[in-house]
């Protein structure tokens, strides 16, 4: 077999752009992994030269994933195209991709193929355009369409129950580092004690699970945070997603910022239970307040004489290294927080005046998705000793770090 044509949008699917609009059909996490690594994975075992993925718009980081998931010498191409609504009419478009020697898959299916052999032998003659979704080669000007299973996308629901398929199915390779009990681990995963998980699990790089969490055939993305006594049963968190502490997860599929119910199609906004239990709001809060006036009245009264002593040279050399290990573009934000005019550690996503935000604690520079987990995390875990760690480990990375970390980061 020399060319795979992937034409997943032969219908609208205009589910996948109401409720995900960020991406396209073959960016979506089909038990853990990119859709698309599914067809680069057929396009393999079915020894394909080619294999060209058709989309209504050009969606730029599938483009770079496909890039950096190049296999061997399996030439990928990603364009804007398909839609075509009989196969003999996409093959009349891309008779030059085709040639005389193609295999398409037309609808968004989940082939459940085994062996180049066993789908060969599963081909009859088509006896029409190829209307129906279903996978179908094409070989010297004659049409056939395979009889083999597969699983197929077509609305919201059957994206929710195909994730569950493949994930109970022994046939797909599913992400992960280990595999106990049927549960499959990333690398840099961290569970915290008392955690409860059960059944089939995805847990895919560098996810936390905090204490006393309960979960039960689910799949979670990479770079998520699942908080303490949270329990979630049969349902889908995607990557970079912050799922808040004591929240029931049932039947649901969580992105960063909605929780979705795939069988009415109704959709929780994050600003709606986001804040529900907000410092703020708490007894203790003005302790803290008066807490982070105090660490700023100690870092702007300690500094006060170095800073003046560094200004002149400052003023000149703002993006110095010393200066930036000094840290010299926060002094004036201490003074900004005994002025009532910032925040000493960013609460919440929504803040932009502060200091210090948790995730530089960590790293020196984070994504914008990462470090929006780490602001809720910190949100709803703020405490005196949180803030002081998130302001000492902060300074202490910043002065630590060599000309080359800061380069790299």
């Amino acid at each position: 077999m020399k060319n795979l044509l992937i034409n997943p949008y032969n219908q609208a699917q205009e589910w996948c752009k109401e409720y995900f609009p960020d991406r396209s059909l073959g960016m979506m996490p089909v038990g853990g992994r990119c859709a698309a690594e599914y067809f680069i994975d057929l396009a393999l075992r079915c020894e394909a030269d080619t294999m060209l993925l058709l989309g209504p718009t050009y969606n730029e980081h599938l483009a770079e994933h496909l890039y950096e998931y190049q296999h061997g010498e399996l030439a990928l191409d990603y364009r804007r195209g398909g839609g075509h609504d009989t196969v003999s009419h996409l093959i009349e478009v891309y008779a030059k991709e085709c040639e005389n020697d193609c295999l398409i898959l037309h609808g968004m299916l989940m082939p459940r193929v085994h062996t180049l052999d066993e789908l060969m032998n599963s081909f009859v003659p088509c006896s029409d355009d190829g209307v129906d979704d279903g996978i179908y080669y094409y070989k010297d000007g004659k049409l056939l369409k395979s009889n083999i299973d597969f699983y197929l996308i077509n609305s919201l629901e059957s994206y929710f129950e195909v994730n569950f398929q493949v994930l109970n199915d022994d046939f797909y390779n599913l992400p992960g580092y280990s595999i106990t009990d049927n549960i499959h681990t990333g690398t840099n995963v961290i569970i915290k004690e008392e955690c409860q998980l059960n059944g089939a699990l995805v847990l895919a790089d560098n996810t936390l699970i905090e204490r006393k969490s309960v979960i039960h055939d689910a799949i979670v993305g990479e770079r998520s945070l699942v908080d303490k006594g949270c329990f979630v049963e049969h349902s889908i968190i995607f990557d970079r997603t912050y799922v808040a502490g004591k929240l029931e997860i049932k039947n649901k599929i969580v992105t960063p910022g909605r929780i979705i119910d795939p069988y009415s199609g109704g959709v929780l906004e994050r600003n709606s239970f986001s804040y529900a239990f907000s410092p703020v709001q708490n007894r203790s809060a003005w302790i803290l307040r008066l807490w982070e006036h105090f660490i700023a009245l100690v870092l702007a009264v300690a500094g006060l004489i170095p800073y003046l002593l560094i200004l002149p040279y400052y003023l000149g050399h703002k993006n110095s290294h010393w200066c930036w290990k000094l840290s010299m573009d926060r002094y004036p934000g201490y003074w900004g927080v005994l002025f009532f005019r910032r925040e000493l550690v960013k609460s919440h996503p929504a803040n932009e005046h502060y200091c210090f935000q948790m995730g530089e604690m960590y790293a020196l520079q984070n994504t914008a998705e990462q470090r929006r987990i780490y602001d809720y995390y910190y949100h709803y875990h703020c405490s005196c000793f949180l803030v002081l760690q998130v302001v000492l480990r902060s300074l202490g990375k910043r002065g630590l770090a060599t000309y080359v970390e800061r380069k790299r980061s």
